[in-house]
């Protein structure tokens, strides 16, 4: 990932439109809710048929970069600009000490990924484990403080940001499968924030994200984190 040069950027003040966090309760709730299905089908104890199994592997291997490059975006560029902000409001170090503890659960996932079914869903299972109590904690008492001290301008930028450090490759999985796990009031707030390359780039892809997420959990559809 590339080095982004924060901006100076001051608190928001009372007047100031408050930042727009729908993406990052998309995530959450998608990464969330992806885990818990991954764990259960690849430590249950029905077979996969080859197919299908090595379209849940991949699966898997799409929902741990998701995983990765959504905390380092907040250690590179979201949690300064809070800093800048907020910095006398909050202490970043516990969240930043959770990413510093999910590093190793991600490792294992990635090395159970080509090995045994059932080690894979046991990792999942414990990188979900981790991930539950962090967000948990991220949405309850550090989201109001986003609200309060960053700027709607700062945030947007921020968004900006990391969409510009994901590879095509990537986004042809990030964009259709955030939309997958909105509500319908959600996908229309992140469309209408689009680029029109991007509202395109969901347009091309999301037809082939909804046949894999099929072959790999079947037609019904996802319950919510």
């Amino acid at each position: 990932m590339r080095t982004v040069q924060i901006p100076d950027v001051s608190p928001r003040t009372g007047g100031e439109r408050e930042p727009d966090l729908t993406s990052m309760y998309v995530i959450h709730r998608a990464m969330l809710t992806d885990l818990r299905r991954l764990a259960g089908l690849c430590g249950g104890p029905d077979r996969l048929s080859g197919d299908r199994d090595r379209e849940a592997r991949a699966y898997a291997a799409s929902i741990l970069t998701e995983v990765h490059h959504h905390h380092a975006n907040e250690d590179d560029l979201l949690w300064p600009i809070v800093e800048r902000t907020a910095g006398h409001a909050v202490d970043l170090s516990p969240y930043t000490d959770d990413h510093e503890a999910l590093g190793p659960v991600l490792e294992r996932c990635r090395a159970a990924l080509g090995g045994d079914r059932h080690e894979l869903g046991r990792a999942l299972t414990d990188l979900l484990e981790l991930l539950d109590d962090h967000i948990a904690e991220e949405e309850s008492a550090l989201f109001p403080i986003i609200s309060r001290f960053v700027p709607y301008d700062a945030y947007v930028w921020t968004e900006k940001q990391v969409a510009r450090r994901a590879s095509l490759g990537q986004l042809t999985f990030t964009a259709p499968w955030l939309l997958r796990h909105a509500t319908a009031d959600e996908a229309a707030r992140l469309l209408a924030g689009a680029g029109a390359p991007l509202r395109l780039l969901v347009a091309l892809t999301k037809a082939r994200y909804a046949r894999r997420e099929r072959v790999v959990f079947g037609p019904s559809r996802p319950g919510r984190a």
